[in-house]
């Protein structure tokens, strides 16, 4: 069982005595000084090392295997103590407000770092559902702080999709037209599809990267295309199409895959079959 860890605060507080909520929920205690440091909390699956950039933000996440909640603490008038040591701590705590990971950096007078990063396993031999929180610590004084919970994975919503193949579009309408899974191989053939993608929205992310792959009847990927899209509530569409040509494409099972964070999100098959030749055939 963890030891409870205490910060003990210094005898000169230089925060206000009541706390914050900022829109993203991190609970702020304001400096009483108008150029004093400030925190933001941003949690998430994903953290790009070199950039700091994160991805499928939240602070809902599932128990997974090998997975990582990323914290990253954006530090609000950094740049006015610049010439100033600062000492930082940062703290989980589990549900029952133990906490079981305290780490201390220290910001050397000169460095321009304006940020801190974090993180914790949450796989689920180490950790139990609830509700956690991360603390931060200037010179041992709180100056935010910011819940998340952990849940089992198969009680967490999940992104998923459905995919629907087509000819082409009805300028006025904006209708599919041709929507089949079977199709001929044109001369001028192209052979759309669009992508409808639910909750999203269980991301803060102002943006979220969807990967599309077509996959040729060997097993093979033809065609990859990185998408960035913005999430939109219940039901976020994106559309994609490739050339069915008789110099591209031969007859066989194809499919369609659409992957968010790597991780499959929708999957549809269609087939290709040679044209039919006839008084009555044309391209489309």
């Amino acid at each position: 069982m963890a030891a409870m860890v205490e910060i003990l605060p210094t005898g000169c507080t230089e925060r206000a005595s009541g706390p914050l909520i900022l829109p993203d929920s991190t609970i702020v205690f304001p400096s009483i000084k108008a150029d004093g440091i400030s925190a933001k909390i941003t949690f998430s699956r994903y953290l790009a090392q070199k950039s700091v950039r994160q991805s499928a933000i939240s602070t809902l996440f599932p128990l997974v295997e090998d997975g990582n909640v990323y914290a990253v603490i954006q530090l609000d008038n950094r740049l006015n103590q610049i010439d100033r040591e600062l000492m930082f701590h940062v703290d989980w705590l589990d549900p029952e407000g133990r906490s079981f990971y305290l780490k201390r950096i220290d910001i050397s007078p000169g460095d321009s770092t304006a940020s801190l990063t974090s993180s914790i396993s949450v796989s689920p031999d180490k950790r139990l559902p609830g509700k956690y929180m991360m603390r931060i610590f200037l010179f041992r004084e709180l100056i935010a702080e910011k819940y998340f919970e952990l849940r089992d994975s198969a009680k967490v919503e999940k992104v998923y999709g459905d995919i629907v193949f087509f000819k082409s579009i009805e300028k006025e309408s904006g209708e599919m037209k041709g929507v089949d899974t079977v199709f001929e191989i044109k001369k001028k053939g192209i052979l759309r599809a669009q992508i409808n993608l639910r909750n999203l929205h269980i991301y803060q992310d102002e943006e979220l990267p969807v990967r599309l792959e077509w996959i040729e009847p060997g097993g093979e990927s033809f065609y990859s295309k990185k998408i960035d899209v913005k999430p939109a509530d219940p039901v976020t569409s994106i559309t994609g199409s490739i050339s069915i040509t008789h110099d591209k494409r031969g007859a066989g099972i194809y499919y369609l895959r659409a992957y968010l964070f790597e991780e499959l999100v929708a999957e549809r098959k269609f087939g290709l079959k040679a044209e039919t030749r006839g008084k009555h055939s044309r391209d489309y």
